[in-house]
Parts: C-alpha cells; sequence; structure tokens
C-alpha cells in the first residue's frame, strides 16, 4: 500500500464516524424570528428565496444558481432553503446593459452541520481555509465561491467576497426586504424581491414601455403551490399613477390573452390584477403551470449570468 493511501484512510475513517456521529444532531437556520434573506436586496440587486423542502421536480432547475461543485452538492442535499441576491446590469434605453460587476451571494439554512461541512471542505483538493480577524471562510480555488458556516444551521456563500457579506448579511444586518413582506414570501415556494427593477428589464421587454418601468418602485412576488399547480401573489408598487395605470392595464391584456386559450378559466381570474391604490398593483393568485414557472426561473438566471 502506497503511503498516500495510508494517510487517506484515518481522514476518510473520521469523516464518515463524524457523519454517523452527527447524523442524529438536527441542526435549525438561527434566523427563525427574522428571515436571513431580508437583509439581501440592496438597490441593484434581485433576490430570490426558495423553498426546497416543497419545491419537488423543481429542485435541480433552482440549484443551477449555484456552481456544480462536490461540497456544495453536499450542503445543498441539507438545505431547507436558499437565497441568493443577484447583482445586475442595469438595463439601457437603447437596448444596452451598463458595464456593472456582475455577482451573486447568499444563504443556505437547513440541517448544517458546521463541524462536519468544515471536515468535508478540508478532503476537497479545490478548497483552501483563509482565516481574517474576525471569522474564517472556504475559497474554491477553481471557479472563486467562498462559503462560511459561522455556525449551525447556515452556509453564507459568495462570489466576490464574504468579509462584506459576513458583516452586512449575519453580524451587522440592515433590512432592504420589508419584514412584513419576508414574513409573506417566505410562507411561499418562490420568493422575489426587487427595488427599483431596472434590473430585470429582460423580464419585462415587450411588455411594459422602458419609461414606465423605471417608474416602479419596488416589486415582490411569492409563488404558491399546491401538487402540480402554482399561483403568483404580490405587489407591483410605482411613483405615479399613470405608471400604475399603463402597467396595469398592460399585465390583464397579457393575462386576459392566456386565459382565452384555456379550456377551462381560473376561478375569479378577473380579480387576479387590481389596482389597490394610485401607487400599487396587486397580483392575487394569478395561475401559472410549471412550464411557465420553470421559464420564469431559467429567465432569471439567464439575466444572473448576462454577459457585458
Amino acid at each position: 500500500m502506497r503511503l498516500s493511501a495510508i494517510k487517506k484512510v484515518p481522514l476518510i475513517s473520521f469523516t464518515i464516524f463524524a457523519a454517523l456521529f452527527l447524523a442524529g444532531c438536527v441542526h435549525k437556520t438561527p434566523f427563525q424570528e427574522e428571515s436571513y434573506f431580508s437583509s439581501l436586496g440592496r438597490e441593484g440587486e434581485f433576490v430570490i428565496t426558495v423553498n426546497l423542502e416543497d419545491s419537488g421536480a423543481l429542485k435541480d432547475k433552482l440549484l443551477v444558481l449555484l456552481p456544480d461543485d462536490a461540497a456544495v452538492e453536499y450542503i445543498t442535499s441539507l438545505t431547507s432553503r436558499l437565497s441568493v441576491s443577484a447583482i445586475l446590469p442595469v438595463y439601457q434605453e437603447d437596448g444596452t446593459y451598463s458595464s456593472s460587476e456582475l455577482g451573486y451571494y447568499g444563504a443556505l439554512e437547513g440541517n448544517i452541520s458546521m463541524p462536519l461541512f468544515q471536515t468535508v471542505l478540508c478532503i476537497g483538493n479545490e478548497w483552501k481555509r483563509v482565516v481574517t480577524d474576525s471569522f474564517s471562510y472556504w475559497e474554491n480555488t477553481v471557479n472563486g465561491l467562498q462559503i462560511a458556516v459561522p455556525e449551525n444551521g447556515i452556509a453564507l456563500f459568495s462570489q466576490y467576497g464574504m468579509d462584506e457579506v459576513y458583516k452586512n448579511t449575519y453580524v451587522q444586518r440592515d433590512i432592504f426586504v420589508p419584514l412584513e413582506i419576508a414574513d409573506r414570501i417566505s410562507d411561499g415556494l418562490i420568493g422575489i424581491y426587487v427595488e427599483k427593477p431596472r434590473y430585470l428589464f429582460s423580464l419585462l421587454e415587450g411588455v411594459i414601455p422602458y419609461t414606465l418601468l423605471i417608474s416602479i418602485k419596488s416589486v415582490w412576488i411569492t409563488v404558491d403551490s399546491d401538487n402540480d399547480s402554482y399561483s403568483l401573489y404580490g405587489v407591483i408598487e410605482t411613483t405615479q399613477k399613470a405608471a400604475t395605470t399603463v402597467i396595469s392595464l398592460t399585465l390583464k391584456k397579457k393575462y386576459l390573452e392566456k386565459i382565452r386559450k384555456l379550456e377551462e378559466k381560473p376561478e375569479n381570474w378577473k380579480e387576479s390584477i387590481l389596482v389597490d391604490s394610485s401607487e400599487e398593483i396587486i397580483i392575487n393568485n394569478m395561475e401559472i403551470d410549471s412550464n411557465e414557472l420553470i421559464v420564469l426561473i431559467q429567465t432569471l438566471i439567464d439575466i444572473t449570468n448576462q454577459e457585458q
């Protein structure tokens, strides 16, 4: 037996022992009262949070948001919630994108053991440990992804810099997703939040004019599921009545085109898009099928990976 093989045996045995020992320990996210993702979503960022426990066949599609890596695959197997904040380029009136730097960060929450996960990373040849004055994290030498497990139940990740993510979303948290909205979308299968969504124009091109899109103050949407059927709920908040009127009429027209093609219309479909005030458009039980949901997810992923 080669010396290298002899050295590997105790390490592998320890990993198996640790896995068996910790298998009976159940860990939960430390953010029980206040959702972790409420600290995501600064202006210029798009937030998506996903209940992976209930995502079923959609789980593989949703996990495309993360890089293909053995350690990442292991930790997602223990994850109940994935929250990502993507830094996106700004869509300009001439159809081009700004040159802002792309990137994403967020957290995985669930039955995550800090010592066990760090053991897994120690074994991986592609991961190196980085120690700072206040915490340590792991960096993938191939794709640059950084992961920190500051305590049981949560793993932070970043594509561009863990120090800022650790301080701003874990230690000194500022709230960007209003807590009442965070509570609502955390109850759904998928939650989306964006402030000043000039960063999501790829989703809305050809549907809402540019001059009105820049009047949108914020958008939040939650996708609720019932077996294989999905429904959208949410609010589009604008800064002017004209934008509210035109955007709501445009969305109603698009939805009506879809409804006319259905053999059986959804119950109360006429109330799916409402104007609650001069500055808010309410999306209420707007039905969406699994194919449409997959297209939506793929579009969001394409935006996240938009090349300059």
